[in-house]
C-alpha cells in the first residue's frame, strides 16, 4: 500500500477537519466505537500506509493488520482491536474506544491496554478514539490501581495530529517501522524506571508459586522424596497455567479455576479439573494412570492455591493470557527449568541452580530471530517445491530441545507452509478437511490436520524430564491456537495427541552400553540417577531404521571440558568415545551425532560457540563436517551478543549431509559491528545479495567463500 509522506498529512488533515465539523455528532452516546473505527480509525492507520483491511489480500498469518473480533468472556473482552505486523511478527497493538470515552483520564482503557500489550511483550502500543490519542510504554508491569497517566509517554489530541505528524509517522508509519524509526525510538527510552519484561516478571511469579507449593507439600507429605516433591509441582503448575491460558482463549469456561476460591478443600476441587481435563484431552499433560502415580495422593492446604489462583485473574494479575505468546512462554519455563528443589535433612525446601546451569553461570534462551533463521535455511529449504504428502514423510529434531523453542519455530513454519499450500485449491483442500473458513476470506488449517503435522514431523530429546514436559506443553499450546470452545466441544473426547512418542527424555549423547561399565561407582550417585541413558534405536526405531532425521537442528549445551569433566568421562565408557577428544566443547559431541543420526541429503544447523574452526579441541568435529556434509551457510556473531548475559562469541553453520566436492562454495557473513541495531542484523540475515560476490561496510562483512575441505582438514 503506497502513499507518499505529504499525502498521508493530506489525508489526516482532512479526517481532522471532517471530525471538527461534527464533533458533537460524533461525542453523542449512540455513536459507538464500530462507527469510530470505521470513520477515523481505520483511515488514520491507511494513511500511515498500512493495509487495514487487507486489500492485498494476505493468508492469515501473513497481513499487515489483524483487527479482532472482539472475545467476551464473563463480559470482558479478551483481544486488542488492532494488531499491527510486519512479516507475521507482531510490532504494536491499538486499543479503539468510542470519543465519549475519556481517554486522558479514564484509566480503565489505559490498564486494557497495558495487560495485552505487557503480556505480548510489546514496548509500545496505543489507545485513541481518535478524538485523543494516547502512547504507553508497555513494558512497564501494569497495577490495577495505576492511574490513566502511567506509563503514558506521548499524549495529544486530534488539533494536534499535524503539529505531531512527523513524530508521529516516522514512529507508527508502515514505512518508519521498515527503517528502523519505531525501534530507534524504543531504543531511546529503554531504561526508563519501572520497566521490566514480562518474562521476568511472570518468572518471579511461577518461582513464588514453586517455593510455596514445594514448602507446603514437604511439610504435609512426609512420603515423597525430592525428586516426587519436583514432578508434584512442576505438574500442578504446568496444569494450571494451561488450563488459565485456555479460559482466556475461550477453550475452557472462563474462571473455572477462580470458582474454586469459595470451595473448601480447594485441592480436591482441583483434582476433579485435572480429571475432567484428563478425559477431555488424553495428552499426558494430565495423566494419572502412566505418567503420575503423585498429585493425586498428596494434600495442599487451601491458602497456597488460594494466593496462586487469585494472582491469574484480574484485578490481581496483569496478565491476559489470550495474548501470551507461547514462544515467551518457553523463554520462561527455560529459565524456570534452571532451578531445581532441594531439601535439607530437616525438610526444609531450598530453590537453588541445577549444578550444570549454575557451571554455566545461567540459562541462555535462544532468541526468536535465531530460531526463525536456522528453520527457514534448513526446514524451508527441504520442504521447498515439495507436496504436503511429501513433508508428511519428513522428521525434524531438537536432540537438546529445552523448552522447545526450535521445535516451535520448526512447527510454525510447517503450519504456514500447509496452508498456503491448500489456499492455491482452496475448494479442494476444504472438501478433503485440510482447511475452513472460520471468518470471511480468512481461512485455517483444521485441527485434525494441525495435530497429523505435530504427530509426523516434530521430534525431540532433553536429558531434563521437566523440559520434556514443558517442551509437549508448549508444542500443545501451540496447536490450540485460534481454537475456540464451540470446535473443541464438537471434538470427541481425547482430542489432544499424545506426544510421549515425539517428545523423549533420553541422553542424546549416553547410550545404555555405559550401565555395563565397572567404573560407574566413581561418579557422583545423584548425577547418575538423572543420567538418563538412551539408545537412539529404540527410542525411534522406525527413523532410525528408514535413514535417520531429515532436519537437526537446536541450541546444544555448551561445557568445556575443564569446567566439568564427568559429561566426557561418561563419553568415553559408551559409544560416544569416538567423538571424545582433550579440550574440547560437549556440544562438538551434540553436533557430531547429528551428522550421524541425519539422513542423506538432510539438512543440519546450531547455533553454538565460534571457535571450534580453529580450536585443538575441534579437529574430530572439523574433519567429520569436511568428510560427511556440504557447508552452505556460516554467520560469525564476533562479538555481537546473541545471548546478552553471556560473553560468549557465538556462530551459526548450516549444513547439508552429501559427499562434498572439491571445492564448495559458503555463503559467509560475519557481524563487525557489536552495537548493529537489531532490526538492521535481521535483515542482513535475511537478505540473499546473490548478485555481489563482495560487500564490506561497518556493520557487516559479506561473501561467498571457495573452500577445499581436503586443504582444511587435521
Amino acid at each position: 500500500m503506497s502513499i507518499t509522506i505529504n499525502e498521508a498529512k493530506e489525508k489526516i488533515k482532512e479526517l481532522v477537519d471532517k471530525f471538527d465539523f461534527n464533533i458533537q455528532q460524533y461525542k453523542n452516546k449512540n455513536y459507538d466505537e464500530a462507527n469510530t473505527r470505521v470513520d477515523f480509525i481505520d483511515p488514520f492507520f491507511e494513511a500511515l500506509g498500512w493495509d487495514v483491511s487487507n486489500k492485498a489480500g494476505y493468508a492469515e498469518q501473513y497481513r499487515e493488520v489483524v483487527r479482532e473480533d472482539k472475545i467476551k468472556i464473563q463480559g470482558k473482552t479478551k483481544a486488542p482491536d488492532y494488531c499491527f505486523r510486519i512479516g507475521g511478527n507482531r510490532k504494536f497493538f491499538v486499543e479503539a474506544k468510542k470519543p465519549q470515552v475519556d481517554i486522558k483520564s479514564d484509566y480503565n482503557p489505559a490498564y486494557q491496554l497495558r495487560r495485552y500489550a505487557y503480556t505480548a511483550n510489546l514496548p509500545l502500543s496505543i489507545l485513541t478514539d481518535f478524538e485523543e490519542f494516547a502512547i504507553y510504554d508497555t513494558r512497564i508491569k501494569p497495577n490495577v490501581n495505576d492511574k490513566a497517566d502511567n506509563a503514558r509517554i506521548f499524549y495529544c489530541t486530534y488539533r494536534e495530529y499535524l503539529k505531531n505528524f512527523d513524530f508521529i509517522y516516522n514512529t507508527f508509519s508502515k514505512e518508519g517501522i521498515l527503517k528502523g524509526s519505531f525501534d530507534r525510538y524504543i531504543e531511546s527510552n529503554k531504561n526508563k524506571k519501572g520497566t521490566s519484561e514480562v518474562d521476568k516478571e511472570f518468572l518471579k511469579l511461577i518461582d513464588d508459586w514453586r517455593e510455596k507449593i514445594a514448602k507446603n507439600i514437604a511439610k504435609k507429605n512426609y512420603n515423597l522424596d525430592i525428586d516426587e516433591i519436583n514432578f508434584a509441582v512442576q505438574k500442578i503448575i504446568d496444569r494450571i497455567i494451561f488450563l488459565r491460558i485456555a479460559e482466556d482463549r475461550g477453550i475452557e469456561k472462563y474462571g473455572q479455576l477462580q470458582d474454586l476460591l469459595n470451595k473448601p478443600y480447594i485441592y480436591s476441587e482441583l483434582l476433579k479439573l485435572f480429571y475432567d481435563s484428563e478425559n477431555k484431552y488424553d495428552s499426558g499433560l494430565f495423566d494419572f494412570n502412566k505418567e503420575d502415580k503423585i498429585t493425586q495422593n498428596i494434600l495442599i492446604d487451601d491458602d497456597i492455591l488460594k494466593y496462586i489462583i487469585k494472582s491469574i485473574y484480574y484485578p490481581d494479575s496483569p496478565y491476559e493470557f489470550s495474548v501470551l505468546d507461547v514462544e515467551i512462554l518457553g523463554n520462561i519455563y527455560e529459565q524456570f527449568l534452571g532451578k531445581t528443589i532441594r531439601l535439607t535433612p530437616s525438610r526444609q525446601v531450598k530453590i537453588e541452580y541445577k549444578p550444570d546451569v549454575k557451571k554455566a553461570g545461567g540459562v541462555y534462551y535462544t532468541p526468536s530471530y535465531i530460531v526463525d533463521y536456522i528453520v527457514s535455511n534448513t526446514v524451508g529449504e527441504l520442504i521447498k517445491d515439495k507436496t504436503p504428502e511429501d513433508v508428511n514423510n519428513l522428521k525434524m529434531l531438537d536432540p537438546a530441545c529445552g523448552s522447545g523453542s526450535f521445535l516451535l519455530g520448526a512447527y510454525e513454519f510447517l503450519l504456514n507452509y500447509h496452508l498456503n499450500y491448500y489456499l492455491k485449491n482452496k475448494d479442494f483442500a476444504i472438501k478433503a478437511n485440510k482447511i475452513y473458513e472460520k471468518g470471511h476470506n480468512d481461512y485455517s488449517l483444521t485441527f485434525d490436520e494441525k495435530k497429523k503435522i505435530l504427530l509426523n514431523n516434530i521430534y525431540g530429546v532433553d536429558i531434563d524430564s521437566g523440559a520434556v514436559e514443558v517442551t509437549k506443553l508448549s508444542l500443545i499450546l501451540k496447536l490450540l491456537e485460534g481454537e475456540t470452545q464451540e470446535l473443541i466441544k464438537n471434538l470427541k473426547n481425547h482430542i489432544l495427541p499424545d506426544l510421549s512418542n515425539n517428545i523423549k527424555c533420553g541422553n542424546s549423547l549416553i547410550d545404555t552400553s555405559v550401565l555395563s561399565s565397572q567404573t560407574l561407582s566413581i561418579f557422583d550417585p545423584d548425577n547418575l540417577k538423572h543420567l538418563n541413558p538412551m539408545n537412539w534405536e529404540d527410542a525411534f526405531p522406525e527413523i532410525i531404521k528408514n535413514g535417520g532425521f531429515d532436519v537437526i537442528i537446536g541450541n546444544p549445551p555448551y561445557v568445556k571440558e575443564y569446567t566439568d569433566r564427568e559429561p566426557f568421562e561418561y563419553m568415553k565408557l559408551c559409544k560416544a568415545k569416538e567423538y571424545y577428544q582433550g579440550k574440547m566443547d560437549l556440544w562438538y559431541a551434540f553436533a557430531c551425532k547429528s551428522i550421524d543420526l541425519l539422513k542423506a541429503g538432510g539438512y543440519h544447523s546450531f547455533i553454538a560457540t565460534n571457535n571450534w574452526i580453529t580450536s585443538q579441541g575441534a579437529s574430530i568435529l572439523r574433519n567429520k563436517i569436511l568428510d560427511e556434509t556440504v557447508i552452505i551457510k556460516f554467520i560469525d556473531f564476533a562479538d555481537f551478543k546473541v545471548f546478552q548475559n553471556a560473553s560468549i562469541q557465538t556462530m551459526i553453520y548450516v549444513v547439508k549431509k552429501e559427499k562434498p566436492n572439491k571445492k564448495c562454495k559458503v555463503k559467509y557473513t560475519k557481524i563487525l559491528n557489536k552495537n548493529i541495531l537489531l532490526t538492521d542484523l535481521v535483515d542482513r540475515l535475511n537478505k540473499d545479495i546473490s548478485k555481489e560476490k563482495y560487500i564490506n561496510t561497518e556493520d557487516y562483512e559479506w561473501f561467498y567463500a571457495i573452500i577445499n575441505p581436503n586443504e582444511l582438514k587435521n
